[in-house]
């Protein structure tokens, strides 16, 4: 199985929009997709028609004492996912504590038995915790998304996720960057955007996502971009970036 790992340089970059259309679209492309949400504010679900008040999710299913994987989901267009859930703080960290092995991800994606050639995309937060850095160990890709902005920037230079990812050469090595949400009218933003390609040079993925007000209103229908506006900017750059995944995977 290919593992691609994606996380915001810093939240709300938009990483979980980046997974939800990206996966959508490799499964359109006639791939094998499941996309397993790491990241506690369970959002992910919101891209995949699950109803709002469904608490349903692999963590809350663990905190429960049921099958973590009785938690999966398969949207209308065929990808198949497995939500965060909902539960409060005290259980999360319990669960961060109890019930995450050193090695629990990878052996629970060893269990799926998936093909050589389905897609697992994993959503994780931003912070770092057992989750997140387990995520980052197993996945054969690493996107890191980041806006251009100076706060971005800053993030991306001297931060406690950019330390840890900087320290391992593995880690290193199959981490690329994504540059999401140009604003089209901003200057400032392409100023940025700049500074951003010529830092991060052959890192840079070949795909910029722009702003684009038709993101808003696919996550409002509880749907993703390349479904709500097929033909609109975004839609046409998250193909791209599928088509960009491709193509790195067979090279």
């Amino acid at each position: 199985m290919r593992i691609l790992c994606v996380q915001g340089i810093h939240s709300s970059v938009g990483s979980t929009t980046v997974v939800a259309n990206a996966s959508r679209i490799l499964k359109e492309l006639g791939h094998d997709v499941l996309v397993f949400d790491l990241n506690p504010n369970n959002l992910l679900r919101l891209h995949f028609n699950m109803d709002w008040q469904n608490p349903s999710g692999w963590a809350s299913n663990i905190s429960h004492e049921k099958p973590w994987f009785s938690a999966a989901f398969e949207c209308e267009q065929g990808v198949r996912f497995i939500p965060f859930g909902q539960i409060n703080y005290k259980k999360l960290q319990s669960l961060l504590i109890n019930s995450i092995a050193e090695t629990w991800l990878p052996d629970q994606l060893n269990l799926l038995n998936l093909s050589n050639d389905s897609w697992v995309i994993i959503n994780i937060s931003s912070e770092l915790n057992e989750l997140s850095t387990q995520a980052l160990k197993s996945s054969d890709i690493i996107i890191r998304v980041i806006e251009p902005q100076i706060n971005s920037l800053s993030q991306l230079i001297d931060s406690i996720q950019s330390s840890y990812i900087y320290e391992d050469v593995s880690l290193i090595n199959k981490s690329f960057y994504l540059i999401n949400k140009l604003e089209p009218t901003s200057l400032l933003d392409y100023d940025v955007a700049l500074i951003l390609k010529k830092l991060l040079l052959n890192k840079i993925i070949p795909v910029t996502i722009h702003f684009d007000e038709n993101i808003k209103e696919a996550l409002a229908n509880k749907t993703t971009v390349t479904i709500h506006a097929p033909k609109s900017p975004a839609a046409i750059e998250f193909r791209a970036l599928a088509i960009w995944l491709i193509n790195h995977f067979n090279r």
